[in-house]
């Protein structure tokens, strides 16, 4: 049995258009994976559905779709319509905090994909030596 066939992993190219990192996938864990990470799949897939989106403004269809919720928007916004204002007894401030996040993955993989030590999977994290550059 070939233990040096299991440990190959194999070298890709994050396709989202604003990143481009080259990222290591093992054999089990590959997928036919086309993003370095969740954030990248998630931004990627969020660009193809505003295009999608925005094609479909362009036709008659997506014209009158976009008539049709105007229509409803302002029937539902006639229905609710406030005579005047109530006071403000609390005062607050224009920031908002920011969330905070436990651990930037992404920044992470990416240190850890430029390090000129031995790669490891993207997914899994097992290390090997052997990088597959032809599939």
């Amino acid at each position: 049995m070939r233990q040096i066939a299991e440990d190959v992993l194999r070298q890709r190219l994050c396709r989202w258009t604003c990143c481009g990192a080259i990222f290591f996938i093992c054999r089990r864990c590959d997928r036919g994976q086309c993003y370095c990470s969740d954030e990248c799949r998630y931004k990627a897939r969020r660009e193809q559905r505003r295009a999608a989106n925005h094609r479909h403004r362009k036709t008659l269809e997506g014209r009158l779709d976009q008539r049709d919720r105007q229509r409803a928007y302002r029937k539902r916004g006639s229905a609710l319509s406030v005579m005047d204002q109530g006071s403000n007894d609390e005062h607050f401030s224009g920031i908002i905090p920011s969330p905070v996040i436990n651990a930037d993955i992404h920044a992470y993989m990416r240190r850890k994909i430029s390090d000129p030590g031995t790669p490891c999977c993207c997914i899994c994290g097992r290390s090997s030596q052997f990088v597959d550059p032809f599939h």
